[in-house]
C-alpha cells in the first residue's frame, strides 16, 4: 500500500507551484487528509476537488503496479470533470486518465465493472441506460386497458422495473402487489420483456442486477478490492441510500484505502426521486477542512449557525475595504418588487471587478399550490422561468466540436462533443452500424462503442482525439491532414459533398464557443447591474461575487424565518432530518438549514437576506444588527 507523507507533498508542490498565479499552500488539516484515509468534511469554497487532485497525483507518482489502478468515484459528470481538469496541470495526472486506473461516476463504474458484464453473460444486449427513454418506450407500448388501470390505481409507469429486494431481484410491477391473471398484468409483463429485448434499463435496474452479481458471484467482490487497492469518492454527500450501500458491499477500510470527501452541511439532494440518504457518510464523524478560501471574514462569521454540524468556519481571504458587509432587505407584499432593485444597490457599491457574477437565489421556484399564500422565486420577479438555462452551442462541424472541446475540456463533456460528430460524420457516410443481434441500425453513441471494437478501431480512434486534445489549435492545413487521418482510419468516403463540407476546415469555428450570453431570468436595475435569479439546488458548488437569498415558502413554512434564530445564536442545535419522515416540521427545517448553507456560502464579497419584515421581531433585529448585519426595512 502506498502512503503519502509531508516531502512527497512538498515535491509536489515545488514542482507545481512555479506556473501558478497562486502557488498552492496547504495547512496541517489538509496535509493530514492527503496523508490519511478518514473521511473529510470540507468546507464550501476549501479546495476540497483540488486537494483530493494533488492526493491522485502524489499517488500516481509513486504507482509501480501496472494491472492494479486507483478507482475515483463521484456522485457527478461535473464532479469527475472538475477532478480531471485539476489533473490536466501536470504530466503524471494523464496516467489517471486510462487504464489500469478509473475516474467516472458511480453509476459508471458500477455499469462497466458489474452490472452490463452480468447482463451480457445473460444473453441481454445493453444498448441504452436512460429513465426517460425506458418511460417514453414504455409509455407507446403499454395498451389502452394497463394505462386506465395503473391511472385508477394512482400507479406510475416509471415504476416498472427491476429491483433487489431481501436478496432476490424482482420485478416491480405498479398496482399489482402479487401475479395476476389480469390482462393489464400480463401486458406490463410483455412491454417490459420488450423493453429488455431492445437493451433499455433504468439506471437503478444496473444497481440491481450489480447486487445479484455480487450475490452470485462469491469472487466477484475480492477481484474488485484486488482491482482497485485505492479508492477515493467524492462529493460523498449527494450519494443516495442505494448507492452507498452497494459501494460499500464492495469497498471497506480494511479491504483497500478507501476516503471519502464532501460536506454534510450540503446535502441538499436528501430524499430526491424518494429514495433515501446516505447515512454511513453524512452522519458519520470525519476530519474538518473548516478553512475557506472563498469568502470574506465577515460572511463567514454570518455562516456559522446554518452549519448543521456546527464547523469552526474560518476564511483565508482578507477584509477588503469599501465591501458593504452583509445586510438584511425586510419587505412587506407592497414592497417585494423592490427588493432585487435594492440589492442592486448595495453590489454597486462593491469594486466593478468584484460585481461580476451576481445572483438571486431561492428554494422554490413555484409552489404547485401546497402552499397558502404562496413565496416563491416568481414571486419577486415574475419572468423567472426555472427550466431555462444557459447553454452552449452546438457545434456545426467536426472542426467547431474539437475547438469547442478544447474550450471546456477534453474530458466528459469536451469528449462527448468530439464523439457525437463522429457519429455526425459517419451519418454523412450513410454507414450502417451493426447491434450484436445483427440487425443494422442508424449510426448513434449508444452504438459507437461496439462498431469500433468490432472493426478494431476503437484505440486508434481514442489515441488519435487525445492527441488533438493535447495539441495547439491547428493551422489549415494540419486540419486537412488530420481528417484525410481521420477517414481512413473510419474508412470514409471521400466523394460525399456533405461529409467534406463536415470535416473541412473552419477558421471562424471558434466564435461563439463557451456559454451563450443569456438575459433570461436576469433582473437588470436602473444602474445596469445584472442580477441573475435561479434555484439553490442549481447555483451548488458555484462561486459568486455577490449573493441575494430570497426567502420562500414550502408548505406552511417560510425557510429565512425558521432559519433567523440559528444565524442569531450559532449554538443553537440544528435539526435532525429524519428520512423516514421528511415531511414533519423538523425535516422540512433540517432541509432549509442545508440549503440556506448552500446559498449563503456561494459569496465572495457580499451576502445579503430577503425577508417578509412581518416574520422580524424587534428583538430579533437588534439582535442581527449587533451581530454586524444592516437591516434595510423596504416598508
Amino acid at each position: 500500500m502506498i502512503t503519502i507523507v509531508d516531502n512527497d507533498i512538498d515535491e509536489l508542490l515545488a514542482v507545481l507551484n512555479p506556473n501558478r498565479a497562486t502557488p498552492l499552500v496547504l495547512d496541517a488539516s489538509r496535509r493530514q487528509a492527503m496523508c490519511g484515509d478518514r473521511d473529510v468534511q470540507a468546507c464550501p469554497g476549501s479546495g476540497k476537488t483540488t486537494l483530493v487532485g494533488l492526493k491522485l497525483l502524489c499517488l500516481i507518482r509513486k504507482w509501480t503496479t501496472p494491472r492494479r489502478g486507483i478507482c475515483v468515484l463521484t456522485h457527478t459528470n461535473v464532479a469527475r470533470d472538475e477532478i480531471l481538469k485539476c489533473l490536466s496541470g501536470h504530466p503524471s495526472g494523464f496516467a489517471l486518465r486510462s487504464y489500469p486506473h478509473f475516474i467516472g461516476t458511480i453509476q459508471e463504474f458500477i455499469n462497466t465493472y458489474i452490472a452490463m458484464p452480468s447482463l451480457r453473460s445473460k444473453g441481454l444486449t445493453v444498448t441504452q441506460i436512460d429513465d426517460d427513454h425506458c418511460l417514453n418506450r414504455l409509455e407507446r407500448m403499454i395498451s389502452f386497458g394497463a394505462r386506465a388501470y395503473l391511472a385508477n390505481r394512482h400507479a406510475s409507469l416509471s415504476d416498472l422495473r427491476y429491483r433487489w429486494e431481501d436478496g432476490n431481484l424482482v420485478l416491480k410491477t405498479p398496482a399489482f402487489a402479487a401475479p395476476s391473471q389480469s390482462p393489464s398484468y400480463a401486458n406490463l409483463l410483455s412491454i417490459k420483456s420488450r423493453l429488455q429485448a431492445e437493451g433499455a434499463f433504468f439506471y437503478s435496474e444496473m444497481y440491481a442486477y450489480a447486487h445479484e452479481a455480487l450475490s452470485s458471484n462469491a469472487g466477484l467482490t475480492a477481484s474488485l478490492r484486488h482491482r482497485f487497492p485505492v479508492v477515493l469518492i467524492d462529493e460523498m454527500q449527494d450519494v443516495q441510500g442505494f448507492q452507498d450501500d452497494l459501494i460499500n458491499s464492495i469497498f471497506d477500510h480494511q479491504s483497500v484505502h478507501y476516503q471519502r470527501f464532501g460536506d454534510p452541511d450540503q446535502s441538499i439532494f436528501d430524499g430526491v426521486g424518494g429514495e433515501q440518504p446516505n447515512t454511513t457518510y453524512n452522519a458519520a464523524e470525519m476530519q474538518p477542512i473548516s478553512q475557506s478560501h472563498r469568502y470574506c471574514p465577515a460572511i463567514a462569521g454570518q455562516l456559522r449557525g446554518l452549519s448543521s454540524r456546527k464547523l469552526p468556519l474560518e476564511t483565508s481571504c482578507q477584509a477588503s475595504d469599501g465591501d458593504p458587509g452583509s445586510a438584511i432587505i425586510l419587505f412587506s407584499d407592497a414592497t417585494r418588487a423592490q427588493v432585487l432593485g435594492r440589492f442592486a444597490d448595495f453590489v454597486e457599491e462593491l469594486p466593478e471587478q468584484r460585481r461580476r457574477i451576481v445572483k438571486a437565489v431561492g428554494g422554490v421556484a413555484e409552489n404547485n399550490g401546497e402552499a397558502a399564500a404562496p413565496l416563491n422565486i416568481g414571486s419577486y420577479w415574475p419572468g423567472f422561468q426555472r427550466n431555462l438555462q444557459q447553454q452552449s452551442p452546438k457545434p456545426n462541424s467536426m472542426c467547431q466540436a474539437v475547438r469547442q472541446s478544447l474550450a471546456i475540456g477534453a474530458s466528459g463533456s469536451g469528449l462527448s462533443l468530439v464523439l457525437d460528430a463522429v457519429v455526425t460524420a459517419f451519418r454523412l457516410a450513410s454507414v450502417r452500424f451493426s447491434n450484436r443481434a445483427g440487425q443494422e441500425k442508424s449510426p448513434s453513441r449508444a452504438g459507437l462503442s461496439d462498431y469500433l471494437r468490432s472493426h478494431h478501431i476503437y484505440s486508434p480512434l481514442r489515441r488519435t482525439v487525445a492527441q488533438w486534445m493535447m495539441a495547439p489549435e491547428p493551422s489549415e492545413e494540419e486540419w486537412d491532414m488530420r481528417m484525410d487521418a481521420l477517414r481512413q482510419l473510419l474508412a470514409l468516403p471521400n466523394d460525399n459533398v456533405a461529409l467534406k463540407s463536415f470535416l473541412a476546415f473552419d477558421a471562424t469555428a471558434a466564435e461563439g464557443v463557451g456559454e451563450v450570453e443569456s438575459h433570461a431570468n436576469t433582473f437588470v436595475s436602473l444602474g445596469g447591474v445584472h442580477v441573475e435569479l435561479a434555484t439553490i439546488h442549481s447555483v451548488k458548488g458555484e462561486t459568486h461575487d455577490a449573493t441575494l437569498v430570497l426567502e420562500t415558502k414550502y408548505r406552511r413554512l417560510f425557510d429565512l424565518k425558521e432559519m433567523l434564530p440559528h444565524i442569531i445564536d450559532q449554538t443553537r442545535p440544528a435539526p435532525i432530518f429524519d428520512p423516514a419522515h421528511p415531511m414533519t416540521n423538523i425535516s422540512i427545517k433540517a432541509a432549509f438549514m442545508k440549503k440556506a448553507f448552500v446559498a449563503a456560502s456561494r459569496p465572495r464579497h457580499l451576502l445579503c437576506l430577503a425577508m417578509g419584515r412581518d416574520r422580524v421581531t424587534d428583538a430579533q433585529r437588534q439582535s442581527l444588527t449587533a451581530g454586524g448585519w444592516t437591516i434595510v426595512d423596504l416598508g
